[in-house]
């Protein structure tokens, strides 16, 4: 996390409205206002005496800080003391930060997710350095403090309020246990109402087809072969065209009468004169010569029936013929009158359509079986039996769990309040120990690093042992050139000439070196492993003007890690910090 810019309005010791630009690295802010401090911790550290801190008594008081999130993204966190916070998100599409949440709970675990924060408490505890952070100055204005920022009511208040929250824990607990059961039964109900929607609404698709299935299937088969039944049609039709056209081409001549055949009458005439030449003459053999006239009629007669039968004969086939083309286009239009009626129906004008249309209603068939698998899935789940049981009690519960709650009137963190306990008590105000004898501050400073880095305590001594040694002998011009714990955990230092006491036998002046070595030590080790913004508040100002010099290179190269802040009353060096900034 990055503090980009820190926003204040009417705030003790600084400009009524203000704005300062903060970029990473080492940042040196030029100013004599003690206030600076907590105006940049005092909206994402809050605490109960920030009023007290930052109020000038001119009017409403408002501190807020740019941030770039662990992602890199802009935020804005803006406070109004004695109002609610304000998380905001830099919008790259309208150039502006849009509202996020005002919620104190979600802008905490914003806070501790997206930013790798740990708690108020212990980031101002080990990544803010107090005005008063050295030793020789931790006694004296740790009475002052504690007297300047003691609130009584405001220790009764949270007092009882961390009682009430004990006691009330187990009803959170509750609350959030049900609550979370009632939303996954919730959900498990809807996806099982959404389910019987969807097979309803097929279903009811479905229902809307004029056809049943059994119909529709012969409609397909149909309308798939429409072209071929009308191509054999059409072959058919004109195959009795040509049958028809060769029968007129072969057709034979009408038969020639009998009464209009000379051969007919001549032959008869003459049959009947030899018969009566024979009576006359009584010779009945001369009778047997009349056949052969009687055969000329006979042949006329048997021509004429010959071609009275070719005659019907034809007739019969172009009959047959007439009558199979009619049946042929009947049974066309009997065969093609359904699938038309269908067209009609389905308001389609050919069967490519037709077939279109089915093949819709083929996914819509087999979405219902989707729908229905899925709705059987569903009901197999065990927990099914147990929504329509479960729901109306646990909702019941929910809002009675919910009265008490807000009956309570809070639902902040044991460990916040306690937090806020420790600033109203004066215990916090100095984040370095105060409530700690001087003797346990080294072991105290060890373990707080520990916590942080997620590390045994002797884990950390043997990765800060080196640094720790190159910022004594730095600071302290090798009068003390090397520290390490005892059996107990206390901090024993060596002198050059091989000499070693305990942190507590060194005169005040050299343990303020001492302790500034340990803390920019341990400080360079944590916050290259957090990458959260250091806060100095002019914490090395009683220092020589030389040792201040040197400190503040320290801090620069702690600010190759992560980003560093520093008020200090006088300006540094030039070099010594990347950005300076007077406010």
């Amino acid at each position: 996390m990055q503090l980009t810019e820190l926003l204040f309005q009417k705030v003790k010791d600084l400009p009524g409205e203000g704005q300062l630009s903060l970029k990473s690295g080492y940042v040196a802010v030029v100013s004599k206002a003690s206030s600076l401090r907590t105006a940049l911790t005092a909206s994402v550290c809050p605490a109960p005496d920030d009023p007290k801190r930052l109020s000038d008594g001119a009017g409403p008081t408002r501190v807020g800080v740019g941030l770039l999130s662990g992602e890199g993204k802009p935020y804005r966190l803006l406070r109004e003391l004695g109002g609610s916070r304000q998380l905001l998100r830099f919008d790259a599409a309208t150039k502006k930060f849009a509202e996020v949440t005002e919620d104190h709970l979600e802008i905490d675990s914003f806070l501790r997710v997206e930013c790798g924060m740990p708690s108020s408490d212990a980031y101002t505890g080990f990544f803010v350095l107090e005005v008063n952070e050295l030793p020789s100055l931790r006694g004296k204005a740790s009475a002052a403090a504690s007297e300047a920022y003691v609130d009584q009511p405001r220790v009764r208040a949270l007092k009882e309020e961390l009682e009430m929250t004990k006691k009330f824990e187990a009803t959170q607990d509750r609350l959030f246990k049900v609550a979370q059961r009632l939303h996954d039964l919730k959900v498990l109900a809807q996806k099982l109402e959404d389910a019987e929607a969807d097979l309803a609404a097929v279903q009811d698709e479905l229902k809307r087809s004029p056809w049943s299935p059994e119909q529709i299937k012969d409609l397909t088969v149909k309308a798939s072969r429409v072209k071929e039944d009308l191509k054999k049609r059409d072959d058919a039709l004109a195959d009795i065209v040509k049958k028809r056209q060769k029968a007129a081409q072969t057709l034979p001549p009408p038969p020639e009468s009998v009464w209009g055949s000379g051969w007919f009458y001549g032959g008869l005439l003459l049959g009947l004169g030899v018969d009566a030449l024979a009576f006359m003459l009584r010779r009945p053999p001369i009778a047997g010569f009349a056949l052969v006239p009687f055969l000329a009629p006979l042949v006329v007669i048997l021509r004429w029936i010959e071609g009275d039968e070719a005659d019907k004969q034809a007739t019969t086939y172009a009959q047959e013929l007439k009558e199979r083309e009619v049946k042929l286009k009947k049974d066309s239009d009997v065969e093609q009158a359904q699938l038309k009626a269908a067209m009609r129906t389905a308001k389609v004008d050919s069967p490519v359509d037709l077939l279109a249309m089915f093949k819709e209603r083929e996914l819509v068939v087999k979405r219902r079986e989707v729908a229905l698998a899925k709705l059987q899935k569903l009901k197999l789940e065990p927990e099914v039996s147990r929504v329509s049981v479960e729901i109306p009690l646990l909702e019941s519960e929910k809002d009675k769990l919910e009265d008490q709650v807000h009956q309570m009137g809070f639902t902040r963190a044991i460990g916040e309040i306690e937090g806020d306990l420790k600033h109203a008590m004066g215990l916090s105000t100095l984040k370095s120990g105060t409530a700690l004898p001087e003797s346990e501050v080294p072991r105290h400073l060890i373990s707080r690093a520990a916590e942080l880095l997620n590390l045994g305590v002797e884990e950390v001594w043997s990765q800060v042992s080196g640094r720790l040694t190159a910022y004594l002998q730095a600071l302290t011009d090798r009068r003390v050139v090397a520290g390490k714990p005892d059996d107990k955990g206390a901090l024993l230092l060596s002198a050059s000439d091989g000499r070693s006491g305990s942190y507590m036998t060194l005169p005040p002046p050299l343990r303020d070196l001492v302790y500034a070595a340990l803390r920019l030590a341990l400080l360079e080790r944590v916050a290259g492993y957090k990458r959260l913004p250091v806060v100095v508040d002019d914490a090395f100002g009683i220092l020589e003007a030389p040792k201040r010099a040197l400190i503040g290179k320290m801090l620069k190269g702690i600010g190759t890690q992560t980003q560093v802040i520093h008020r200090v009353v006088d300006a540094p060096a030039a070099g010594t910090a990347d950005t300076v900034l007077k406010a």
